[in-house]
């Protein structure tokens, strides 16, 4: 599978599982969340922004050719982690909270899945899957954060503002990885993604249940 249709595959599968038309993502934009269900999100996703550093480290062990790159992407999310964590505070989480925080089942499920899925050798696919939609969802979750909950750039909202942008450059150097990772590697990406993409659908509507 060349690379032109492996992106014509994954842009049909992020369109597939268009996050933003997911209700809690909805409910976020419209400000119908209370406080005490976005800081729980806040709790279940800082595991998943933990976990992309470890994925990305781990996909730099198994390719040579593009070790640099992808420790320097694991480096700048690594820095990402304590700007989620306050996003969490601006929610009313502290410290001990976000240090002690359990993942439910489908965010452990989620986690997993990343995990299993690296180690097979699909870390770019992988990350892709999270990114691919981030500009957009960043974007969208911190104009709900600014409209309906007082949450802004300097207060909390950071960690969206700059991935709206920074993820335009990783989503798109992952998906040249992607094209260049040899016929199995790209073939499989496409339901790489739909595994995450799946998980991160029912993450989010066991943060809504919850």
């Amino acid at each position: 599978m060349h690379a032109p249709s492996v992106d014509h595959d994954l842009h049909d599968v992020a369109a597939r599982f268009d996050l933003l038309q997911h209700p809690f993502y909805q409910r976020w934009a419209q400000g119908s969340l209370t406080r005490a269900e976005l800081a729980y999100y806040a709790l279940q996703y800082g595991h998943v922004v933990r976990a992309i550093p470890r994925w990305l480290q781990n996909a730099a062990g198994q390719d040579q050719t593009h070790e640099a790159q992808l420790r320097t992407h694991a480096a700048e999310e690594a820095t990402h982690v304590r700007m989620w964590d306050r996003f969490a505070q601006a929610l009313g989480c502290d410290e001990t909270q976000i240090a002690t925080s359990v993942p439910n089942a489908a965010t452990a499920a989620f986690i997993a899945t990343g995990d299993d899925l690296t180690a097979q050798g699909h870390g770019p696919a992988v990350v892709w899957s999270i990114e691919a939609q981030s500009p957009a969802v960043s974007a969208e979750k911190l104009r709900g954060l600014r409209a309906h909950y007082g949450i802004d750039v300097d207060n909390g909202g950071g960690y969206f503002a700059v991935h709206q942008e920074l993820d335009r450059e990783h989503e798109a150097a992952l998906r040249c990885l992607i094209g260049e990772s040899g016929a199995v590697g790209s073939a499989a990406a496409p339901s790489v993604a739909v595994s995450m993409l799946a998980g991160m659908w029912d993450l989010l509507t066991a943060a809504q249940a919850a």
